[in-house]
C-alpha cells in the first residue's frame, strides 16, 4: 500500500468527549489527522459531533487557525459577540487566536 491514508472518523479517531463537567457544552471529537495518528506535520483534523442545544465553550486556538466544514446539521458561530448562522455545506475560517463558539439550535446532531 501507498502513503495515502483513507480514513473513517468513526473507525480510525481518537475518540475525546468535550464539556462533560458542564450542561450543555457536551460534544464528542473523532480525532483522525495528527502527529500520533498518521505522521502529519502540519495538520489536525477530525470530526466533532453536537447534539440538538449543545455547543462549544468560547473558546481559541492560540497556535493555529481553524477550518470548519459543516457536514450535517445546523448552528450558529458566535465570533466577538455576533451570532453567524451557518448550515450543512458551508465551510468557514477561523484566524489563530480568535476566540469562538459554535452552538448546535437544529433538530439534528451536529456534524463539524
Amino acid at each position: 500500500m501507498g502513503q495515502i491514508k483513507v480514513l473513517f472518523p468513526f473507525k480510525d479517531g481518537e475518540e475525546i468527549w468535550l464539556g462533560l463537567d458542564t450542561p450543555g457544552f457536551r460534544r464528542k471529537v473523532f480525532r483522525t489527522v495528527d502527529k500520533k495518528l498518521v505522521d502529519s506535520k502540519h495538520i489536525v483534523a477530525g470530526l466533532t459531533v453536537f447534539e440538538p442545544g449543545e455547543s462549544s465553550a468560547m473558546h481559541n486556538h492560540a497556535e493555529s487557525e481553524e477550518i470548519d466544514i459543516i457536514l450535517r446539521g445546523s448552528g450558529i458561530l458566535v465570533d466577538n459577540g455576533e451570532e453567524v448562522p451557518f448550515k450543512e455545506g458551508e465551510w468557514m475560517f477561523i484566524p489563530t487566536g480568535v476566540f469562538h463558539q459554535h452552538k448546535n439550535t437544529g433538530t439534528e446532531p451536529l456534524w463539524l
